[in-house]
């Protein structure tokens, strides 16, 4: 059986990791998540992890030409799973899904997170990846430029749309496991 490949987006906050992870936990699924390398690129460089560093190296692999090779890195680990149900958390573009999908030669699910930015801006601040480094002018930054790489032509390509804007985390872990036993029974 080939592997299936489910492609998680949204914008930052959305519950893109925490909708993978339960995945992960109740599919058996591997998730590759794109921030991962993001954060394997700031240490290779030694750089510190900060907000800005964390939003020039994902730039910097978003533009310049450079969108395939987040995308290379990524199937490199889908390649070495013994894993029959892959999560890939976090592209960012239509150009790196088209890429996607020649080296995987299938078209992922995609599933679209969604959740309103005042929503947003308060899991983001409530996690403190960046403690005190992290301002609502730093996650407005973030999200434009998550749109000027393109993150909105793949949430509009999404298969199925979760707006968890008003969910629970229970409720929503209910709605993604049903899409997630729909894909794997075709």
């Amino acid at each position: 059986m080939p592997k299936k490949l489910i492609l998680i987006v949204g914008l930052p906050g959305s519950g893109k990791s925490t909708t993978a992870d339960f995945i992960k936990k109740e599919f058996n699924a591997e998730v590759v998540h794109s921030g991962d390398i993001i954060r394997e690129e700031i240490k290779k460089r030694g750089l510190e992890y900060t907000p800005k560093t964390d939003a020039l190296i994902a730039h910097w692999f978003h533009t310049g030409g450079r969108e395939k090779l987040i995308v290379k890195k990524v199937w490199d680990k889908i390649r070495k799973s013994k894993k029959k149900l892959i999560v890939i958390e976090g592209l960012r573009s239509e150009e790196q899904l088209k890429y996607l999908e020649k080296l995987a030669k299938t078209k992922p699910i995609i599933i679209s997170i969604i959740a309103s930015f005042k929503v947003r801006v308060k899991r983001e601040l409530k996690r403190g990846r960046f403690g005190k480094k992290e301002t609502i002018s730093y996650l407005k930054f973030r999200e434009k430029l998550e749109k000027s790489h393109g993150i909105e032509g793949l949430l509009k390509k999404a298969n199925y749309k979760i707006d968890n804007s008003k969910l629970t985390i229970k409720q929503t872990n209910t709605k993604i496991s049903k899409i997630i036993k729909e894909i794997l029974t075709k």
